[in-house]
C-alpha cells in the first residue's frame, strides 16, 4: 500500500469507514495489549517458573518489574522513532522484537537471561502500545478521534479479562514455557494484521530531529496545558482503575471470603463495565460532545468512589462494593477514552511522542498506585475506598483545568469552535509543539 501523506485521510484505503474501519480499530486495539497480554497472562505461572528455574517465589515478581521498565522505555523510545520514520516501520520492528524475545523466554535456560529477555519483549511490544494511539490521531480528530478511541479502548480493556484465565487454561496443557510460545504467536498474528495496514504518516509530514530534540517535544508537551490538563485527567482514571486492580484480590477473597472462582468471575465482570463504557462512549458522543461526557462522568465517578467509601466505613456490604466499583469502572471507559483524545487531537506534528508520554504517565501513575498500597497501612477496604475517593478528587481538579482552558481558547473540545461548528483537522492549530518538529 502506497504511504499517505497526513491530512489525506487515507479513506481511499477504506480505513475510515464501513467495515475497515472497523476492522482496522479492532486491529490497533489488538496492539495496545501487549502490556496486558506480557504480564497479566502470565501471573498464574509465578511458582511454575520459580520451582523449574530454582528462585524463591519471592523472586518471580521482579520479572514483572523488567516488564515494566521495557514497556516504559519503550514507550518513551517509539513515540519519536515513528513521529520521524512514519508509524509502520517502526511497529514492525517492536513485532518483531517481541516475538523474537518470547521465544528467547520460552527456551531461558536460566533465571537471568529469563528477566533479561522479559525486559526485551516488553521493550519491543510497547511499540504497538504507543504507535496504536499515534496512528489512530493520524486518521482521526474532534469526536471521530473520541469515538474511535472509544473502541480502541474497548479491545484494550478486554485483554486484564481474558488474560489470566488464558494463562490458567494454558498452564493446564503443558509448563509456563507454553506461554511465552503463545505469546510469539500472538506476536506474528499481530505482526499479520500490522502488515495490512498501510502507512499513515507520510514523509511530509515527519520530523527529522535526533535525540535531543524528541526530549525537546517531550518538555514542550509537559509545558503545554493542552496536553498536560486532560493528561492529568487521564492519569486520574488510571488511579481508580490500578487502586481497583492492586486491592481487589484482597478485599474480594480475604475480607469477603469469595472462592478464587467467584472472584474470577466477579473480577471479569467489573473489568468488563470497563469495556462497556468505552463502548458507551462511542455512542453518546453522537448527541453530546467531549466536555460534556467527561463532566458527566467525572461527576458520576466521584459519586461512585464516595459511595463505595462510606459503605466501607459504615459497614461492608459486598453486592454495594460490586456496584460502586462497577460505576466507577464504566466512568473510566468513557474519562480515559476523552481525556485521550483531548491530549492527541492539538498534535497532529507529534502524535507518537503524545501517545508515548501519555502512555507513560498512566503507567507511572499505575505504579505509584500500587506502590502506596503496600506502604500504607490500613485496613485494605479502607484503601480500595480512599484511593478510588483520592483519584475521583484528582480527576474533578484536572477537570476544571480542563474546562477553564476550553473557555480560555473558546472551545468545547477538539474539532469544535465556541459556536459548536465542527472545525477542519488539527493541522491548522496553533501547534507550539510542531516547532521541535519541523
Amino acid at each position: 500500500m502506497i504511504p499517505v501523506p497526513y491530512g489525506e485521510a487515507v479513506r481511499g484505503e477504506g480505513l475510515t469507514v464501513g467495515r475497515g474501519r472497523a476492522v482496522s480499530l479492532v486491529i490497533l486495539g489488538a496492539l495496545t495489549t501487549f502490556g496486558p497480554m506480557a504480564i497479566d497472562l502470565y501471573l498464574p505461572a509465578f511458582p511454575d517458573v520459580a520451582a523449574d528455574l530454582g528462585v524463591s517465589l519471592s523472586t518471580v515478581p521482579l520479572t514483572l518489574t523488567a516488564a515494566m521498565l521495557g514497556l516504559g522505555l519503550g514507550q518513551i523510545l517509539y513515540g519519536p522513532l515513528s513521529d520521524r520514520y512514519g508509524r509502520k516501520r517502526p511497529l514492525i520492528a517492536g513485532l518483531v522484537l517481541f516475538t523474537v524475545a518470547s521465544i528467547a523466554c520460552a527456551l531461558a535456560p536460566n533465571f537471568g537471561a529469563f528477566l533479561a529477555m522479559r525486559f526485551v519483549q516488553s521493550l519491543g511490544g510497547s511499540a504497538g502500545v504507543v504507535i496504536a494511539r499515534a496512528i489512530v490521531r493520524d486518521l482521526y480528530s474532534g469526536k471521530a478521534l473520541a469515538q474511535a478511541l472509544s473502541i480502541v479502548v474497548m479491545v484494550f480493556a478486554l485483554a486484564p479479562v481474558l488474560a489470566p484465565s488464558l494463562g490458567a487454561a494454558l498452564l493446564q496443557l503443558g509448563s509456563w514455557r507454553w506461554l511465552f510460545w503463545f505469546l510469539a504467536v500472538f506476536g506474528v498474528l499481530c505482526l499479520a494484521a500490522a502488515s495490512l495496514l498501510p502507512e499513515t504518516l507520510g514523509p511530509s509530514a515527519r520530523t527529522d530531529h535526533g535525540f535531543s530534540r524528541a526530549l525537546g517535544v517531550y518538555a514542550s508537551l509537559l509545558r503545554d496545558s493542552r496536553f498536560l490538563a486532560p493528561g492529568i485527567l487521564a492519569g486520574s482514571t488510571y488511579v481508580v482503575l490500578f487502586a481497583y486492580i492492586s486491592s481487589s484480590p484482597e478485599v474480594m477473597i480475604d475480607f469477603f471470603g469469595l472462592s478464587e472462582f467467584a472472584f474470577a468471575l466477579l473480577f471479569g465482570a467489573l473489568a468488563l463495565c470497563f469495556a462497556a463504557g468505552a463502548q458507551l462512549n462511542r455512542r453518546l458522543l453522537n448527541s453530546f460532545s467531549i466536555m460534556q461526557l467527561i463532566v458527566a462522568f467525572v461527576i458520576v465517578q466521584s459519586v461512585a468512589s464516595a459511595t463505595l467509601l462510606l459503605s466501607l466505613i459504615i459497614g461492608a456490604n459486598i453486592f454495594v462494593v460490586s456496584v460502586a466499583v462497577g460505576a466507577a469502572m464504566t466512568t473510566v471507559g468513557v474519562v480515559s477514552a476523552n481525556a485521550t483524545a483531548l491530549c492527541l487531537d492539538p498534535f497532529p506534528r507529534a502524535a507518537g511522542s503524545a501517545a508515548a508520554l501519555l502512555g507513560v504517565v498512566g503507567m507511572g501513575v499505575g505504579a505509584f498506585v500500587s506502590t502506596t498500597l503496600v506502604v500504607v497501612q490500613m485496613p485494605v477496604v479502607l484503601e480500595l475506598g480512599v484511593a478510588m475517593v483520592a483519584g475521583s478528587i484528582l480527576g474533578l481538579l484536572a477537570l476544571l483545568w480542563v474546562a477553564s482552558g476550553a473557555r480560555q481558547r473558546g472551545e468545547q473540545g477538539p474539532g469544535r469552535s465556541g459556536d459548536g461548528r465542527e472545525e477542519p483537522d488539527a493541522d491548522g492549530l496553533d501547534n507550539r509543539v510542531a516547532d521541535h518538529a519541523e
